[in-house]
């Protein structure tokens, strides 16, 4: 094989956290961070490994693609390929990022046209031929933005299907404070803010966000554990310490070179009421720019919950943390789509993106989204009414 410039692809199963000089690794944004994804090592039953570009001669990194193989797919329906395939897959092989919502191509911005070309070519030409020994003939890449899609795609020497995949729900902060930012938003959905808000107080509730304290974790947990049990989901309060503590893990120093390595950069949104007993939260990383919500949890079994602690816990509070450390965006996730934009948030679109050789067809998408009930209708332009949260 012959390599782009200087660069030579090489694989490797576990992920340098820190080398000098390669900051921007991280800034392509948080769920494709190098400590977000060697977090997800072995998760869910993948295994994960890294193509590296990386020059011979100064030991400089220009790409990296990592990538995670699994049979039968992603227990996660939002990222199984059973999803927008309409059958079960056989050997699922994922690329850049497996979890979070979004995914980039982590090639080094300094490379011009004609090398970046080069290297993600022989970075993907080395991940089809990983695909092909593990069994799969094609390799997906999903949440992508479109640029990032269309790059891929526009690759010599592969064949590629897109399809729309669920958008991403992003808050921008408008104005100097909260009350400056309602007055920015449109009619419509200033009232309906300024309801959420006087709804809450009106039941005596506060909220706050301050660091996330280790010691805290084992009260948080029983609340995750019950919204989970809402959505279905079976979770043990020893589980959910478990994943808390994986949050928790990221912030602080393991974010070094993003301007994120200040104390407090695990934050839980505390919802009081008129006890002062946080009754709800809401976790969320700060990472470069931007907030990114990542665990809900609220004392349903104690009567909580319909007074607006969800908005205030995942979108308020969260809103005021951001405007009052100069953050440009709170990143809210995916699905309950429609209350989100209802409260400013915009849905920016993601593709998945299917890979295979030029010489074999890669798969037709027939995308099924109708079990996420409310988000599919919302998203097919048939959305139901807001529902209490």
């Amino acid at each position: 094989m012959t390599h782009p410039g200087p660069f030579e692809v090489t694989e490797r199963d576990r992920l340098d956290a820190h080398r000098p000089g390669e900051g921007w690794l991280d800034e392509h944004g948080f769920y494709t961070c190098r400590r977000w994804t060697a977090s997800q090592e072995g998760d869910r039953g993948f295994d994960t490994a890294y193509l590296v570009g990386r020059s011979p001669h100064d030991g400089r990194t220009g790409g990296l693609v990592p990538f995670h193989t699994a049979d039968g797919g992603d227990s996660n329906p939002l990222y199984n390929e059973a999803t927008l395939l309409g059958r079960a897959p056989g050997v699922q092989v994922l690329a850049g990022s497996r979890t979070g919502y979004d995914n980039r191509v982590l090639l080094d911005p300094a490379l011009d046209g004609a090398d970046r070309t080069a290297l993600l070519s022989a970075l993907c030409d080395r991940l089809l031929d990983r695909a092909e020994e593990r069994g799969a003939g094609h390799v997906s890449w999903w949440y992508l933005p479109e640029a990032a899609a269309r790059e891929l795609a526009a690759l010599p020497g592969v064949a590629t299907t897109a399809a729309p995949c669920l958008p991403t729900a992003v808050l921008r902060p408008r104005g100097d404070g909260l009350d400056a930012h309602v007055a920015a938003l449109p009619a419509s959905r200033r009232s309906l803010v300024r309801r959420d808000l006087k709804r809450l107080a009106a039941a005596g509730y506060r909220s706050r966000t301050v660091p996330t304290d280790p010691a805290a974790l084992e009260a948080y947990a029983p609340l995750v554990v019950q919204v989970q049990v809402r959505h279905g989901e079976e979770l043990t309060e020893e589980g959910a310490v478990r994943y808390l503590r994986r949050c928790l893990s990221l912030g602080g120093p393991a974010a070094e070179g993003t301007g994120t390595g200040a104390p407090g950069d695990v934050v839980v949104t505390e919802v009081l009421d008129p006890t002062g007993r946080p009754v709800a939260f809401a976790l969320g990383i700060v990472h470069g720019r931007g907030l990114h919500m990542r665990v809900f949890g609220c004392d349903y079994d104690g009567g909580h919950g319909g007074h607006g602690e969800y908005f205030e816990a995942t979108v308020y509070g969260p809103l005021r943390h951001a405007l009052e450390r100069g953050l440009d965006e709170v990143h809210l996730g995916v699905t309950s789509y429609r209350a989100k934009s209802l409260r400013g948030a915009e849905l920016r679109p993601r593709q998945t993106l299917f890979m295979s050789r030029a010489d074999r067809r890669p798969p037709a998408p027939a995308p099924d989204w109708s079990f996420l009930g409310d988000d599919g209708r919302f998203l097919a332009g048939a959305s139901s009414e807001v529902l209490p949260c």
